[in-house]
């Protein structure tokens, strides 16, 4: 059923799926009204201006998708908490003192973690920030309210991979799995372990880079030699370019052939990495991926953004430059001549054959044979 045409009047979410199944009256007329189920989603519940903050999440802010999640599922919780109409909830829902209140009661009543809290906060954030990009006056400070709460910001040191690390999750990505077939594939899997780790890619940068974004370009015109490069859309649509190794290349190599011979050639425009079926990953699939590859490996579960900063840390371990390092993460607005200039300067080329990472994802190379 369209949107346009679902049944009005909702007093708010009843049911246990993922439709409403409130009963609510239908219809132009007196004559031809009746009940049905309402039939919305539970969060086609919450208000116009909730639904304009998640746009401008995701079209502004360049916010990937379980980001939005995220945050949409941070604000309801507070909305549940502070016991608000999902329908009304706007700017002035919450007034300092009683988000402060609310914020308190979630942490010592609610039996919310503090990762949950932190969470909750950061989207609350995020959704007063736009207010003020509305040019909404007095609206609550979360940075105060978090003081007064007495909840300290997360400030652990980003985990990552050691060396040792990275060399099981190789092993292990090579193997043959016989209980996760569904999942696994090897050569992929060595393939996005070490784009991962090597690149330092984002996850939302691994899930939609496409197979014509390795491609091979000559750096500075007077030169015969071509570069390997792959293309990264990163935060805010910005693109890097970035160099890929011999391993790399070769682990790239190995599974587009795989690839092509289990579905046919790839075109340009399709990912470059797929699912056991030819499907994109997903976010929630890539993370099931590394959870079920950290668990064979005898790893402690870590997150994706591990491996970005694995990367991170043994760049700086071999004395990358700090700002080559920010380049070839993305971690800093950089423009198309800029990241050529470095390119071609020899700040980025060779600086990935130098890691760890790369290094061990030779070995694993040779160990497989491939």
């Amino acid at each position: 059923m369209p949107h346009s045409v679902l049944p009005t009047g909702c007093k708010g979410f009843q049911g246990s799926g993922d439709q409403c199944e409130r009963l609510v009256r239908s219809g132009s007329s007196e004559s031809d009204s009746r009940d049905q189920p309402c039939l919305r989603t539970r969060q086609a519940h919450m208000s116009d201006f909730f639904h304009n903050w998640l746009a401008w999440l995701d079209f502004f802010e360049q916010k990937p998708e379980h980001t939005v999640r995220a945050y949409s599922q941070g604000v309801r919780r507070a909305v549940l908490f502070g016991d608000l109409e999902p329908t009304e909830f706007g700017p002035e829902s919450f007034g300092q003192a009683t988000l402060t209140d609310t914020v308190v009661d979630m942490r010592t009543i609610g039996g919310v973690s503090k990762a949950t809290l932190n969470q909750t906060l950061a989207a609350l954030k995020s959704f007063y920030d736009f207010c003020k990009s509305e040019k909404i006056p007095d609206v609550p400070d979360v940075g105060q309210i978090r003081k007064l709460a007495r909840i300290p910001a997360e400030s652990s040191d980003p985990e990552y991979y050691r060396p040792e690390d990275i060399r099981e999750l190789y092993t292990e990505a090579i193997r043959p799995s016989t209980t996760t077939g569904q999942v696994r594939w090897p050569c992929r899997d060595l393939a996005m372990c070490s784009f991962l780790a090597v690149l330092g890619l984002r996850a939302a940068e691994l899930t939609s880079a496409e197979v014509g974004w390795v491609t091979q370009e000559r750096l500075i015109h007077s030169d015969d030699r071509a570069t390997w490069l792959l293309h990264v859309v990163g935060k805010g649509r910005r693109l890097r370019r970035l160099p890929l190794s011999k391993e790399l290349l070769s682990v790239n190599d190995q599974w587009q052939k795989e690839r092509e011979q289990r579905f046919g050639k790839p075109r340009s425009g399709d990912r470059l990495f797929v699912s056991n079926d030819g499907q994109p990953f997903t976010y929630a699939r890539l993370r099931y991926w590394l959870r079920l590859l950290n668990h064979a490996a005898g790893l402690p579960v870590r997150t994706l953004h591990s491996l970005r900063h694995t990367a991170g840390v043994q760049l700086a371990a071999d004395g990358v430059p700090m700002n080559v390092i920010q380049s070839l993460l993305g971690h800093a607005s950089v423009t198309t001549t800029g990241i050529y200039t470095e390119l071609a300067g020899g700040q980025l080329v060779n600086v990935l054959d130098r890691t760890d990472a790369n290094t061990l994802l030779g070995d694993a190379l040779q160990e497989s044979g491939r």
